[in-house]
């Protein structure tokens, strides 16, 4: 197997896992925002919304053409989304008992490695370095 084969497979196993690790990520904040939603199917289906959103999101920023606009656009939609899906998360803490200082640092938990799974399934491997062999050195002769 050659070097190029083995660093496309750990670029892609990389990818995988990033997308799995996202998509997990959504459904906890999903069910996080439907959790803390008023007990009716018109607010639990627009609680459920900007986690559904910030998922559609980054995934068509994975394939599409990454120009200013398309980035501005990403974050802002992540931005609103992480906004509103934190503080769901926090009352669902708060619900389930957490303390003070942990309900609000758990939401994090689950918006960073969102957001760590995002950059990591959107950025493009480098391609492996090359070996090269250096010259051996050149050797002068003398003059007697």
């Amino acid at each position: 197997m050659t070097r190029q084969t083995t660093a496309a497979r750990k670029a892609q196993t990389t990818r995988r896992t990033a997308v799995a690790t996202f998509i997990t990520g959504a459904l906890v904040s999903v069910a996080a925002n439907i959790a803390a939603a008023e007990p009716t199917i018109v607010g639990r289906l627009v609680s459920a919304w900007p986690a559904i959103a910030l998922l559609l999101t980054v995934h068509l920023f994975q394939h599409a053409q990454r120009s200013f606009l398309v980035k501005l656009s990403v974050l802002t939609v992540a931005a609103v989304a992480a906004y509103i899906s934190y503080f769901h998360m926090v009352e669902v803490a708060t619900m389930a008992g957490e303390g003070h200082v942990a309900r609000y640092l758990l939401p994090l938990t689950v918006d960073a490695m969102m957001f760590v799974a995002s950059v990591v399934a959107t950025t493009k491997p480098k391609a492996p370095a090359r070996r090269t062999r250096k010259a051996a050195p050149v050797r002068r002769l003398r003059a007697a």
